[in-house]
Parts: structure tokens; C-alpha cells; sequence
């Protein structure tokens, strides 16, 4: 109780005085009284009686502090759209193109081959039956089926795919499935390239698997070309806080409109990190698509140099290279592109396509980034000279 706590001390005084105390008491009173009054009168009749008739009404902006702006209503941000709906309207549009993948494959242990099953998203993005999809879902199948909705199933065939970018293309036919689902949704890609952080994002897949298919989440979109390395390759993607979990690798990172602007691929798992997803952006993965279902692989354009090592402040100080960064070639193949350029072994390369290039992983993206047939600049280090040449890049062997 408050009483254990704290002991309120009463003091008396001695001194009394004598005769009736009536008068202060009444004049108490009355003073309350009127200050009540008078507090009633200034709040609201004053205002009511004076202000439009002898005093002008106060103007807010008037009392604004200098350099302070008060912030524009919107209806846009992401907290606004789900509560106008948005999301369940994205959902419901782009959700039954949004499709599960069982991949049955083998694993071969020490003593046993053994049959084992994951399940992962696609996203159906032809009438025809073409599903994309991530690579690591698909790899080392032996069989692939397709849950187009609740038991209903049917068996896929893959068409390509591609370990640089972690995609892959399936295909499936729209006949072999039950009246009423033979007309597939279809999901329309939108420009990853415009996309501004701050923007809602709704992903939509299959997490911990088919018992939870077509789950949405919405979030953000937290980061964009954020650099993320995945067997040893170096990819830009987009971030997003809106939950991305296993089996949601292959399912749709959708924007406000319903157009899919990225391709649901991994999550951070970490002790004591939360909210941090990464799709691959859909503008980077259009080209990449369509080389899948013209040639089953994805055609890229080569040097034809072996890198030997990394040129850093520490190396350069020690050896005289000239340079404080770049790839050391330790040796260039027989008419390749490098070749025909007169690239030599020995050599520094610091910039390719105009970029700087620090790092083998640097170097494969820009050229990854290039077409077969096209010609860019390389500049080399050679005796501590920079010199420029052109490479008329040709594809892989």
C-alpha cells in the first residue's frame, strides 16, 4: 500500500486564533467561484463573441515555427494502401499465378542413394505453360511436379536454367490439367528499374512449403542493387523487409500495381536479423528468361584470361606495379578476345566497360553484363604504363 511507502506529516499550529473565521471562509468561496466563471467565459464565449467581429480568427500559419513544414497528406505510402485494400487486390490478381514446385531428387551418401523432396515457388508467365523459377530449385531434380492449386497437380519439364543468376524456367501443359484450370493466370513483369525505396512490396510464394501456399506478405522496399555474393557469384538484388521464408524462393516480389518486379531468391538467416529479404530484380531477369526458353542455357560473352591475383596498396608498394588495384593476369588463352586485343599475360587490368575492377567477381559481372559481339574498352597496366585497348567480346567455348 501507498502508506507503507510514504507518511504524510500533518502540522498543527499553536497559535490559535481567537473569534469566527466565517469571513475567510466566505471569501474563499467566492473567489473560486469567480475564477471558475471567468475561466468558462475566456475559453468559449470570448472567442465565440470576439474573434470575427473585432479581432481576426488566428491564422495557423502564422504560428509555425520558421523552416518548419507541415508534412502533405497522401494516400500512397504502404501503411495507406493495405488499409485501402491494396494488397488484397494485388493478392487476389497475381496470387493464382503464383504456383508450388515439389522437386524430387536423389542424394548419394557415403553407403546409400536415398530419394528426398523440397518444395519451392514459381511464377506462371506464359498461357503456354512457362513457369520461372529460382535454380536451387529445381537443381539435381529427378522429378518435378507442379501444384497449380490445392490437389492439383501435374508434372513440369525443365526447360533451362542458369547458376550464375539463380533462375531457371519449367514448363508445364495447361491440357493435362482439370477443366476450370486450364486457363492459366499469367503475371506481368513490371520495370525493376524504377523502383524507389519506400515503396510497398507484397511477396507472395509458398513458405516452410505447400501447407501454407500463396502467402502474402507486404512490407517495403528496403535497398536496391544491394551486392550479395552466392556461390561465388556476385549479384545485385533488391531488398525488401516483407517476409521471405524457405519455399518462397521462385515466388513474386509484386509492386502496388500487381506487377511482378522481383523474384523471391533468399533471406539473411542470422541470429538477430529479421526482415531482410533479397529478390532478384525483374529487368535483370527478363533477358535471362527468354535466353532460357530460346536455348535452354544462357550464352555469355568471355575474355579468355586467367586471373592470378589481386593488386592491392600493399602489393603495389612492395612490387612497383604501378597501380593500387586491378586483376594480374597470369595468362591469356590462344585467339580469344583477350588475345586478338593484345592482352599478354602480365598484365593489370583495372578497367573493363568503363568500370573500375577490384575483384575477379567485379570483372565477371560487367562482362555478364555485355553481349556476345559487343565491343568495350579494357585498360591494362603493363611495365607501369595504363594503356587502352578494344575488346570485341565472343562467347563462352
Amino acid at each position: 500500500m501507498l502508506n507503507d511507502m510514504y507518511q504524510q506529516q500533518t502540522y498543527y499550529d499553536d497559535t490559535r486564533r481567537s473569534g469566527p473565521n466565517f469571513g475567510y471562509k466566505a471569501l474563499t468561496i467566492v473567489a473560486l467561484v469567480s475564477a471558475l466563471i471567468g475561466g468558462i467565459l475566456a475559453a468559449y464565449i470570448g472567442p465565440a463573441y470576439l474573434f470575427g467581429r473585432y479581432l481576426p480568427w488566428p491564422n495557423a500559419q502564422y504560428n509555425r515555427q520558421p523552416g518548419y513544414q507541415l508534412p502533405i497528406g497522401g494516400g500512397d505510402s504502404p501503411a495507406d494502401l493495405a488499409a485501402a485494400g491494396v494488397v488484397a487486390e494485388v493478392s487476389a490478381k497475381v496470387g493464382p499465378a503464383v504456383i508450388g514446385i515439389t522437386n524430387r531428387f536423389v542424394v548419394q551418401s557415403a553407403f546409400r542413394a536415398y530419394e528426398n523432396e523440397a518444395v519451392g515457388s514459381g511464377i506462371i508467365i506464359d498461357a503456354n505453360g512457362y513457369i520461372v523459377t529460382n535454380n536451387h530449385v529445381v537443381a539435381d531434380t529427378r522429378e518435378l511436379t507442379v501444384t497449380i492449386a490445392p490437389g492439383i497437380e501435374t508434372p513440369a519439364t525443365l526447360v533451362g536454367r542458369d547458376p550464375v543468376t539463380d533462375l531457371a524456367v519449367i514448363k508445364i501443359d495447361p491440357k493435362s490439367l482439370p477443366d476450370g484450370y486450364q486457363n492459366l493466370t499469367v503475371a506481368q513483369f513490371g520495370d525493376s528499374d524504377k523502383l524507389q525505396i519506400g515503396e510497398l512490396a507484397v511477396a507472395i510464394g509458398n513458405p516452410l512449403g505447400l501447407q501454407f501456399q500463396r502467402s502474402t506478405a507486404a512490407g517495403v522496399i528496403s535497398g536496391l542493387d544491394r551486392d550479395l555474393q552466392m556461390e561465388g557469384v556476385q549479384l545485385k538484388l533488391i531488398q525488401t523487409d516483407a517476409a521471405i521464408n524457405s519455399g518462397n524462393s521462385g515466388g513474386a516480389l509484386v509492386d502496388k500495381n500487381g506487377y511482378v518486379i522481383g523474384i523471391n531468391q533468399a533471406k539473411i538467416k542470422l541470429e538477430g536479423v529479421e526482415g531482410m529479404g533479397f529478390a532478384i530484380p525483374s529487368s535483370a531477369a527478363r533477358p535471362i528468361i527468354e535466353q532460357l526458353i530460346q536455348n535452354g542455357k544462357v550464352v555469355r560473352p568471355f575474355l579468355g584470361v586467367t586471373i592470378e591475383g589481386v593488386v592491392t596498396p600493399r602489393v603495389n608498394a612492395m612490387h612497383g606495379l604501378g597501380t593500387d588495384y586491378g586483376l594480374y593476369i597470369g595468362a591469356v588463352s590462344p585467339l580469344s578476345p583477350a588475345a586478338i586485343a593484345g592482352i599478354k599475360s602480365r598484365d593489370i587490368l583495372i578497367k573493363l566497360a568503363g568500370e573500375e575492377v577490384h575483384s575477379f567477381n567485379e570483372m565477371q559481372r560487367v562482362l555478364f553484363s555485355k553481349q556476345v559481339g559487343e565491343e568495350i574498352e579494357a585498360v591494362v597496366v603493363r611495365d607501369r604504363v595504363a594503356k587502352t585497348v578494344r575488346v570485341k567480346l565472343a562467347a563462352t567455348p
